[in-house]
């Protein structure tokens, strides 16, 4: 696949083009639909299939409290752009002279002036120009002005709600992470880098791998423990992680620890970690002593070891 981050927006191509236009957060089951659907008129026609989207999410460029967190960075979303077969991915930048474009002039003067469109596929909601005024029936109409044909790809239900990237993010921030993998068709992940922690775990016979995402704006999952699973560069680990902020040492701040149940190697930190999140064990909750919380945490990895072997039925 080749990927083309046009800051200048000035990519351009005379082959005929199938389009996918959205915002494509999470790459979800209804996003899934609209991909397949862009292979299979590629493999109809013989076209080159492209994905003209955005670096970050069109709310990123007004103030930081109106967009919404991420489900999946950058790098994750060319990964399954590649792994879906789509052949260009442009990522645009989009700022304020972007924001203003209206509906026609971003059809004519973006696309149609730099592709040899033949179809453009977008989901059922889509809308796009300046304030979201255009939508699917004006870009048909358009369609049959100047000469494109438009798919427009109805909603995906799963388990009779509509999925959609507001969902999914609720989903998880509800601690339903198992609804969210049924949503997304994989389990909801993060990545980060292991750095040093307190040291606690390791004290408490449990020592954890403390997960550093950064300042990324992405959807954290509702504090509590979860079953997990760790790719640690390149290797697979059961975990239990604890999300939150550790109120029995009355910490601040947010806190991904895991106990690997299967790692058995030397120290971690400084490693790049991906985690998935497949279910949700219990709430995060202060202990009065550090005998109960050992307590607990035998539970909770006797709960995770049953998951396991119930090869996670959730």
């Amino acid at each position: 696949m080749q990927v083309i981050f046009n800051e200048k927006d000035d990519h351009s191509l005379r082959h005929p083009v199938v389009l996918a236009l959205g915002t494509f957060d999470g790459i979800h089951k209804g996003h899934q639909a609209l991909i397949r659907r862009l292979i299979e008129l590629k493999r109809r026609y013989g076209y080159t299939t492209m994905v003209y989207t955005f670096k970050r999410h069109p709310l990123g460029c007004l103030p930081p409290y109106k967009a919404p967190p991420q489900i999946m960075n950058l790098n994750k979303k060319i990964l399954e752009f590649h792994r879906m077969g789509i052949d260009i991915l442009v990522l645009n930048d989009f700022n304020e002279d972007f924001a203003r474009t209206a509906p026609r002039e971003f059809i004519q003067q973006h696309l149609l002036e730099k592709y040899d469109v033949r179809f453009i596929v977008v989901g059922y909601n889509y809308r796009f120009g300046h304030n979201g005024s255009g939508d699917t029936q004006l870009l048909m109409q358009m369609g049959k002005e100047m000469g494109f044909k438009v798919v427009v790809v109805p909603p995906v239900k799963v388990g009779g709600k509509v999925v959609s990237s507001s969902l999914i993010r609720e989903t998880i921030q509800q601690g339903d992470v198992a609804g969210a993998w049924r949503y997304l068709g994989r389990p909801y992940s993060i990545n980060g880098r292991i750095v040093r922690g307190a040291g606690r775990g390791k004290n408490l016979g449990y020592p954890t791998a403390n997960l550093d995402i950064g300042h990324k704006h992405i959807v954290i999952p509702r504090f509590g423990v979860y079953l997990t699973r760790c790719n640690l560069e390149g290797q697979w680990f059961w975990g239990v992680t604890n999300v939150g902020q550790n109120p029995t040492f009355e910490q601040s701040g947010l806190h991904i620890e895991s106990f690997f149940l299967d790692y058995r190697g030397g120290e971690l930190y400084g490693k790049r970690a991906r985690l998935y999140f497949l279910k949700y064990i219990r709430e995060e909750k202060r202990f009065p002593s550090q005998e109960e919380l050992i307590r607990q945490m035998e539970r909770d990895i006797s709960v995770a070891k049953n998951l396991i072997y119930k090869r996670c039925k959730v």
